[in-house]
């Protein structure tokens, strides 16, 4: 009888021949989608951002009122991280666009109303004095002294207008001498200082942490947000518009 013939390739021999290739794939798949992901990494992980950090003018607190918040629009520049800063590091020699390009954000400056009684959860409830602004910028807009620019410093709201919910811009409303900031997509409702009153925001409206007053009696910002801490793209909740 004729000997069956046997099998060249053992059952363990194919099991290392697929975790080897398994292993090539891998390798050979991460640079790739590493390079496709890098505007998402850069972004989202390590916390870079398209938007430039330069100051940027946002204008005269002296015309914001007393008992309401004044909107300014800001443009901010774009410096792409994907595409010109890295082609320009490998091809030093490409032309550069010279187009300009911007985002747009529109930004609340209202006169912090003092807290009087606070609510149980967050700003809800919470029970709001008259908002301050400062009395020497009913005399003057510019030429601030030091101390000036620190009071107003102290005095003043810098609101993002993108609702913490989804990002809807949001609207102040005024009735009868009270007033709130109101979403018109999903009714989230925020008082003078931007804190949450009511609706389905998770938290307050999102603040610049970087501000500053100067002696031309303007007011200019820096592309940065009170972002709750945690997992970025995750657990963080961040401005939607950008």
């Amino acid at each position: 009888m004729a000997e069956l013939q046997k099998d060249p390739i053992t059952r363990g021999d194919f099991l290392g021949f697929g975790v080897i290739g398994a292993v090539m794939g891998t390798l050979l798949t991460i640079p790739p989608v590493a390079y496709l992901l890098g505007p998402v990494i850069d972004v989202d992980v390590r916390g870079r951002s398209n938007v430039s950090q330069g100051w940027q003018e946002v204008g005269p607190v002296a015309e914001v009122p007393e008992d309401e918040p004044k909107v300014f629009t800001v443009e901010f520049p774009i410096d792409q991280l994907y595409g010109d800063r890295q082609i320009q590091r490998q091809f030093p020699d490409t032309p550069r666009s010279r187009e300009r390009f911007t985002v747009r954000n529109a930004i609340w400056l209202s006169w912090k109303a003092p807290i009087l009684k606070e609510g149980r959860q967050g700003s809800t409830g919470d029970e709001l004095g008259h908002p301050r602004k400062p009395e020497f910028l009913n005399r003057k807009s510019s030429g601030f002294t030091p101390e000036e620019i620190r009071e107003v410093e102290r005095s003043i709201n810098v609101l993002s207008n993108s609702c913490a919910h989804l990002g809807c811009p949001v609207r102040w409303i005024q009735r009868e001498g009270e007033g709130e900031f109101l979403c018109p997509c999903h009714g989230g409702i925020y008082d003078i200082n931007g804190g949450w009153v009511g609706g389905p925001p998770p938290r307050g409206m999102f603040r610049y942490t970087k501000f500053e007053v100067r002696e031309n009696g303007r007011l200019y910002v820096k592309h940065e947000f009170d972002v709750e801490p945690g997992i970025p793209g995750l657990t963080t909740t961040e401005p939607y518009v950008i």
